[in-house]
């Protein structure tokens, strides 16, 4: 069996290491992680915009207004996001685009939070221009939470007209806000919100 690398020689091919393959192997490795931040990185090419990153051949792009507070994520058609892919999201606000054909299993989650008393602390905002979508959404709320139905007074929202509202309780200090709203400032598109609030805030 080989001896592993020392720490100086495992700097020497790590500093080399092409960047994208050197992130793909260091985050597959917990032991890794410890020293990748004091190995500087060998880059050909490095060039930050307002609205996109190349690294070597990476290209990464991103909005202008994105805070690090909030994740855009664009699903692509018959994509499946499941209660444990909601889970594993950590930022304040997710934003899912392009969501028509796929299925994002909010009901489930929103049981979860329900059966374990836990609040995510994640507000979900489902954009798309198909009402359709969004009223499908709409109704496995209804099948899943109609007692729970509210007219939300007090949130300032422009509510689409006719929609139905829900104020679910997820504890005794947090309930789940799920309306629909139609944002002017983006063409008329459609908004499906999911937002957990505070009992205080809620007064």
């Amino acid at each position: 069996m080989p001896l592993p690398l020392s720490y100086p020689s495992l700097r020497c091919v790590l500093e080399h290491l092409e960047a994208v393959k050197r992130a793909h192997i260091i985050a597959r490795a917990p032991g890794l992680q410890k020293i990748d931040k004091l190995i500087p990185l060998c880059l050909k090419n490095l060039c930050i915009d307002s609205d996109e990153m190349t690294i070597n051949k990476l290209l990464i792009e991103y909005d202008k207004d994105e805070l690090a507070e909030t994740l855009i994520l664009h699903v692509f058609t018959h994509r499946i996001v499941t209660v444990e892919d909601l889970k594993k999201l950590n930022n304040k606000t997710v934003a899912f685009e392009c969501v028509n054909y796929s299925r994002i299993d909010l009901v489930p989650l929103i049981k979860y939070h329900v059966e374990t008393k836990k609040d995510s602390g994640k507000t979900l905002v489902i954009a798309t221009y198909d009402k359709d979508f969004i009223s499908e959404k709409l109704r496995e709320f209804e099948k899943a939470f109609g007692e729970y139905r509210s007219d939300l007074d007090g949130v300032n929202e422009r509510f689409l007209p006719g929609s139905s509202k829900f104020c679910i309780p997820i504890n005794n200090e947090c309930r789940i806000h799920v309306y629909a709203i139609e944002d002017p400032e983006e063409d008329g598109r459609y908004k499906l919100i999911v937002k957990p609030v505070s009992e205080i805030s809620s007064l």
